[in-house]
């Protein structure tokens, strides 16, 4: 995994992190909130639960709770809660963990027991390329997993700093390498820590610093203490943790923007609870790329013409009062041409022509590059304007489009004489042309 990692990192995969949008992130936090209390509930109801999947939950054998471990769980969320209300410095979680292990030697609960710590080693025993080779296919998908997890978990939880994607797979690669040479298992972000970071307020890397010299430090010094402590207790803590990625406002945000947006996010969220984290994600991220790809099939058009004071031109459709040039068409596709909406721009320009039009001004600012499709339906709008003796025209013509209109032909069919490089330049020449 170290080796693909760094690979991927030497070859810049990293963009694929780019995929995860707004609307993911809130359904995954949502959804893994979720997984996280669902995961606890054994722990708490005091009985065995098949929490592996929802299915499995919902044919699990229910019983009456025990009300003691309830109580010891709810005791560190209550206490958690109420601390953070009351100053976010103050150590809710740990406070309600001590109040819950105190109780706990008053009550029959499950405790931790006796906790070992062993150094890791390094031992490269039995490496061997065939080794490398047979665990190939299955590091590749890992890495995958590992990266993508640690990529949603820290854009989630990121503030004003956003993680950098490069940088985070060279530091997961180096991870995984520092793991394997001391037979470690494979590392990735962990949803439900970083949940506590971010209840407990931690702002800064060296909370990760600390939080290792306490791993090391509890079981060397504190080896009874830890050995007490409900295991109800820390799963009021991790159902503390979860709650707290709950984000209400978020969501309202999404609705108020788009509700496809909520939907994406609904669907990360069930598709988590549901399939798992990865499967979720990656139906989340192909729920997402159709609604961009959909929007951009069908984007928004404008005819432009002139509003009283304001400068430039504009969409007519979102004014009440304008005024348009006689025979003259000003039409704005707002989405670069391919091959998904090349038939739907052809039918849009076809649509708002009227009878007097004499010329066709097409502003192609939101073109970027052109595919084959698209070059031709260009060409063929060209021929159905001709036929009708009109005119057409193209303004704001960039360099990296006009190269492969050359190369295509269609920059001759049109004639580079009527393309424009700003759309104020084309409007002046077609009313010299047309004075009346």
């Amino acid at each position: 995994m170290g080796i693909v990692l760094g690979i991927g990192w030497l070859i810049r995969a990293s963009f694929l992190a780019d995929l995860l949008s707004n609307p993911l992130l809130t359904g995954y936090l949502t959804g893994v909130a979720i997984l996280m209390i669902i995961s606890q509930l054994p722990k708490i109801l005091g009985y065995d639960l098949d929490t592996g999947s929802i299915a499995g939950l919902v044919s699990s054998q229910w019983h009456v709770p025990n009300w003691q471990t309830v109580t010891i769980a709810a005791i560190v969320v209550i206490v958690a809660f109420a601390c953070r209300r009351i100053s976010n410095r103050i150590p809710g979680p740990l406070i309600g963990l001590v109040a819950a292990t105190i109780m706990g030697q008053f009550m029959d609960v499950p405790e931790i027991g006796p906790v070992s710590l062993k150094l890791p080693v390094v031992d490269l025993t039995g490496l061997s390329v065939q080794v490398i080779a047979a665990l190939l296919v299955p590091a590749v998908s890992i890495a995958i997993v590992s990266f993508t997890d640690v990529m949603i978990t820290s854009r989630a939880f990121a503030g004003k700093a956003m993680p950098h994607a490069s940088s985070e797979m060279r530091a997961l690669a180096a991870t995984q390498l520092a793991t394997g040479v001391v037979g470690g298992y494979p590392m990735s972000a962990s949803s439900s820590r970083t949940a506590l970071a971010y209840a407990s307020r931690s702002t800064t890397r060296f909370y990760s610093v600390f939080v290792v010299v306490v791993v090391i430090a509890g079981p060397l010094l504190l080896p009874g203490v830890i050995a007490v402590v409900p295991v109800a207790a820390l799963a009021g803590v991790i159902v503390y943790a979860a709650l707290t990625l709950l984000q209400p406002r978020e969501w309202i945000l999404l609705a108020r923007f788009r509700l496809s947006e909520v939907a994406i996010a609904a669907a990360c969220a069930v598709s988590v609870v549901i399939f798992g984290i990865l499967p979720g994600v990656v139906i989340a991220i192909a729920l997402s790329i159709i609604e961009f790809i959909a929007r951009l099939s069908r984007p928004h058009d404008g005819v432009l013409g002139f509003v009283p004071d304001k400068a430039g031109m504009h969409d007519i459709d979102d004014h009440e009062a304008y005024t348009t040039i006689p025979g003259l068409l000003v039409f704005r596709y707002d989405a670069p041409l391919f091959f998904m909406n090349a038939y739907d721009f052809f039918d849009k320009v076809s649509g708002a022509l009227e009878p007097d039009t004499r010329v066709v001004i097409l502003n192609m600012e939101a073109n970027v590059e052109l595919d084959t499709t698209a070059l031709n339906v260009l060409e063929k709008l060209h021929d159905r304007l001709a036929a009708d003796d009109i005119d057409l025209w193209l303004a704001r013509v960039k360099n990296d489009v006009l190269i492969p209109m050359k190369n295509h032909g269609v920059a001759a069919v049109i004639d580079e004489e009527n393309m424009y490089p700003t759309l104020p330049t084309a409007v002046d020449e077609y009313r010299r042309q047309y004075p009346n």
